[in-house]
């Protein structure tokens, strides 16, 4: 369940907290006012993409916290596999830098996006408006039919063999759908051409020094002489100054501790300099200029460069992980024909395995469409949809696939007496809202969804209807937390919990936020949504009506 929400320097949210309870919890405000901004906030906590674009200030980094309550939900194994800290107290978080950096945390613990999107997937179910055109989408509605089946377990196990299998498959093509010979002799001379280059490790950045020394070695013998006149040779030379300035000092040490102290320092510098004056004449001597080894370290790395080049590296540790990747390759091509052979019984295995495995899944998917179908209806009667008739057909495919071999299409009519059809050919939107909240409602039921979020699931849908599509909502918040944002004054009004998002101007910039409304205020808005903005009396009555009802 979604305890709290935090969002910081978010679009136009500069700071906002909400603590939500469980049960049905209702959104609203203007158009334009940030319900979708909210929304987009907390989809990044399922692993939604973001970058720069969506800070307020642009200096700052944006932060989305959610606090949920897990216990019950089965999440040990997820925190386990993971390596985070388990807790009944989850804190997801995920932030946004000025640098376009993205960073997730669960429980404080930095988390890949896609860990975050398995642990999001978990916790909420953000049923946005275009989530009902999902419901056109036959794989949508064969997981709709493993949901109310709950077959969750088995999914898992059937889709673990299931990317064995289709991994092996990968395996196998690359290795035997290829021309093997001429594969091999390619690869063969790319091996041959990286062994001869007798790559090390630090050779480049060594031979560029020394290249560099070798060209300028002129300039650097003739500084280095100039340097050697001036400490010794010339006339009035460093080192000659600096004995005659020793001399002096020496001379009036004994009158002053001070002087004895100069004149040690003095020494020392005159030590120093002799040990310079003999570096840099080995240095200089040490210095030549050799044609000969110039064009040797340029051919050198010119076949360094080359390679890197074709390979598209900058270093030799890269080309010397390129040369072992293609040895184990060649070491997996000479093994090639015992490989074929376990290759193929490992995929026949696991076919045969599969074939079992779908067939169960099959059997128990057939064994509760029935009662599914009914189910569905019965919501539907309710919805003012007295005619509407649901089929679920069940159909074997040729091939297994990530769900099985079976194939789903749901089949529909909201009118007596016509036949049903696929809904992706028939229903209308408000048709599609209201068969999705249906089966929203038998899904809840079974204890996966531990919080529901409706987007403008009312849309396309009248007063009378709405007010029967909250009284379902109502039934999931007893097995779901829910939270809808609604244009609708009905639904509106039979949230236990009610929140405004509003928009306000603060320093000449518009900003979003969100309250919780006392009774007295959500009268107020309630009338407003039945009034249009003009609040009249009649309208305050009727508020006052749709929060008793």
């Amino acid at each position: 369940m979604l305890q709290s929400l935090s969002i910081e320097n978010y679009t136009l949210i500069k700071r906002v907290h909400i603590d939500f309870a469980d049960g049905f919890s209702v959104i609203t405000g203007e158009t334009g006012a940030g319900k979708s901004i909210l929304l987009g906030a907390i989809a990044l906590l399922t692993g939604q993409r973001a970058d720069t674009s969506v800070l307020y200030d642009k200096t700052k980094k944006s932060i989305v916290e959610a606090e949920f309550a897990i216990k019950g939900y089965g999440l040990e194994e997820f925190f386990e596999e993971n390596d985070i800290d388990y807790d009944n107290q989850c804190i997801i978080r995920r932030e946004i830098t000025p640098q376009g950096k993205s960073r997730a945390f669960i429980n404080d613990t930095p988390v890949a996006l896609n860990v975050l999107k398995k642990i999001g997937e978990d916790l909420l179910d953000i049923h946005a408006q275009h989530t009902n055109l999902l419901l056109q989408n036959k794989d949508f509605q064969l997981i709709l039919v493993d949901q109310y089946a709950q077959l969750q377990e088995e999914i898992a196990t059937y889709q673990q063999h299931y990317k064995q299998y289709i991994n092996l498959k990968k395996e196998y093509d690359f290795l035997f759908t290829k021309d093997i010979n001429t594969d091999k002799d390619y690869w063969k001379f790319l091996y041959k051409e990286l062994e001869d280059a007798h790559l090390q490790v630090g050779e480049q950045q060594e031979l560029e020094s020394n290249l560099e020394i070798l060209s300028n070695a002129e300039e650097i013998k003739r500084q280095l002489y100039t340097v050697s006149q001036q400490l010794q040779e010339n006339e009035g030379n460093v080192l000659s100054n600096l004995h005659d300035c020793h001399n002096r000092m020496q001379s009036i040490e004994k009158y002053k501790k001070e002087i004895q102290t100069i004149s040690e320092r003095l020494y020392s510098q005159i030590v120093e300099l002799k040990d310079i004056l003999l570096d840099v004449d080995k240095l200089q001597e040490d210095t030549m200029h050799d044609p000969f080894k110039i064009d040797q370290f340029t051919q050198r790395l010119d076949e360094i460069y080359t390679l890197q080049k074709k390979h598209k590296v900058n270093t030799e540790e890269q080309l010397l992980e390129i040369r072992q990747t293609i040895e184990n390759k060649l070491q997996a091509m000479a093994s090639l024909e015992s490989k074929k052979e376990e290759i193929t019984a490992a995929i026949a295995q696991l076919e045969t395995h599969l074939h079992i495995l779908a067939q169960q899944l099959s059997d128990k998917r057939k064994q509760i469409v029935g009662k599914m179908e009914t189910d569905i209806k019965s919501v539907l009667h309710f919805m003012n949809m007295p005619h509407a008739i649901v089929n679920i057909r069940l159909e074997k495919t040729d091939t297994l696939n990530k769900r099985g071999f079976d194939k789903c299409v749901f089949y529909f009519t909201a009118n007596l007496g016509t036949t049903t059809q696929p809904v992706h050919a028939i229903a209308s939107g408000g048709e599609l809202s209201r068969l999705m909240l249906a089966m929203k409602s038998l899904i809840s039921q079974k204890n996966i969804l531990p919080t529901i979020i409706f987007d403008e699931i009312d849309s396309g849908v009248s007063g009378e209807i709405s007010t029967k599509m909250a009284k379902v909502m109502q039934k999931i918040a007893g097995y779901s937390q829910v939270i809808a944002i609604t244009h609708v004054p009905q639904i509106a009004a039979k949230g236990s919990k009610h929140y405004l998002v509003y928009k306000e101007t603060k320093d000449e910039k518009a900003i979003s936020t969100i309250k919780e409304l006392s009774s007295d205020d959500r009268i107020y808005e309630i009338a407003k949504m039945i009034s249009n903005e003009q609040i009249t009396d009649s309208a305050i009555d009727a508020a006052k009506h749709l929060l008793k009802s």
